[in-house]
């Protein structure tokens, strides 16, 4: 087997961007009503998906740091630049800009 068989960051790099791709497009297409809780629940459910995903990357990156895989950790590192995107659409979501 390659070494890029093995590679874990193919299905990392899939989760860590369709998630809140799909997320934020139904929240785009199935919004919240007007002065209902559901706008909140919605952003409270974007903000526990990017902390996850933020945590789920952060131990991906650990764990290759940990194993010498200098390669795949800064593979890994790139996995952080979707997540910053999702925080700044959180910011918009909720009206900061």
């Amino acid at each position: 087997m390659s070494d890029t068989a093995k590679s874990p960051l193919p299905l990392r790099w899939l989760l860590v961007c369709l998630l809140p791709l799909f997320t934020a497009v139904y929240f785009h297409f199935f919004p919240a009503t007007p002065g209902s809780s559901g706008f909140l629940i919605n952003g409270i459910i974007l903000a526990c998906e990017c902390t996850f995903l933020f945590k789920y990357v952060l131990f991906a990156l650990i764990t290759h740091h940990l194993k010498g895989e200098f390669a795949y950790r800064r593979q890994t590192a790139l996995l952080f630049l979707p997540l910053i995107l999702l925080v700044v659409y959180i910011f918009y979501y909720f009206g900061a800009f």
